[in-house]
């Protein structure tokens, strides 16, 4: 890839919501092994009120970029900082998530050697899971495209018209993407682009229908909604999920079980969308 001196080759995005302490602890893993230059942005998009954390990553990070969000949800998010990033190439890198030692090194080597226009980071957890209600958007071997660890040319995400902001809430919007993707581009897996996605515990029955709306909007958007076989489909996943979503309880002790019901309604309820 031909540079010139003052071009921007890659833009890192760092979207925020609310997350303060996890956003400083990304920031500093991922600030001892860059260096800002006249070819690398770094920007954090902030989608909370927090006035005072534009002036602490200014006295803290004085190389990161901070800009306020437009307050429309994850998808707007991503795809505001997005358009302002002024990097041919964008690496997404979630706020609550700690990139490896050698994270950049790899995505930079690749950018600089692949004739592609998407790759997809590793993405591990911190420690083994301890509880049912624990979650993380685990992505070993590839084909996840989960949006806390994947770089894109913009072009093709412009392209693409980035994240579908009809998903209001944090639900399958990556898998639409990822979809869409998949349509335009091979999408290649750098494993040794490491982060580390800690669990997060899921609240029970939180946005419990605006989860439904996201999965119902996908699905409408794949135009297999309200359809004979999509129904059956459904119908077997709850049956299914009924007893082995309840072995995988037993087997933490019943440490969550809220959630089990949560998922266990949430499908049955999947049926009808």
């Amino acid at each position: 890839m031909m540079v010139e001196k003052n071009e921007i080759v890659i833009s890192i995005i760092i979207p925020t919501y609310n997350r303060r302490f996890e956003l400083l602890v990304c920031l500093d893993a991922l600030m001892k092994q860059v260096r800002v230059s006249e070819n690398l942005q770094i920007l954090v998009s902030d989608d909370s009120n927090n006035l005072n954390l534009s002036k602490e990553i200014s006295l803290t990070y004085p190389d990161v970029e901070y800009q306020i969000g437009p307050h429309k949800g994850p998808a707007a998010n991503r795809n505001s900082s997005a358009k302002n990033a002024k990097g041919q190439w964008l690496i997404f890198l979630d706020d609550d998530c700690i990139p490896s030692e050698n994270w950049f090194k790899y995505y930079y080597k690749e950018i600089h050697q692949t004739n592609g226009t998407v790759l997809e980071g590793k993405t591990i957890v911190n420690r083994p899971k301890e509880r049912y209600d624990e979650v993380a958007p685990i992505n070993l071997d590839g084909g996840k495209l989960w949006s806390c660890n994947f770089a894109i040319q913009k072009n093709l995400f412009l392209k693409l018209g980035g994240f579908d902001e009809g998903f209001l809430y944090t639900t399958m919007e990556d898998v639409d993407f990822k979809d869409r993707v998949k349509q335009q581009s091979q999408i290649s897996f750098i494993a040794e682009s490491v982060v580390v996605h800690p669990w997060r515990n899921r609240i029970a029955f939180a946005n419990f229908f605006g989860r439904l709306k996201s999965q119902a909007y996908y699905y409408k958007k794949q135009g297999t909604k309200n359809t004979i076989h999509f129904r059956t489909i459904r119908i077997k996943i709850w049956l299914t999920s009924i007893f082995m979503e309840l072995a995988e309880l037993a087997g933490f002790s019943f440490k969550g079980w809220r959630c089990y019901l949560d998922k266990i309604l949430f499908n049955f309820c999947m049926i009808f969308i």
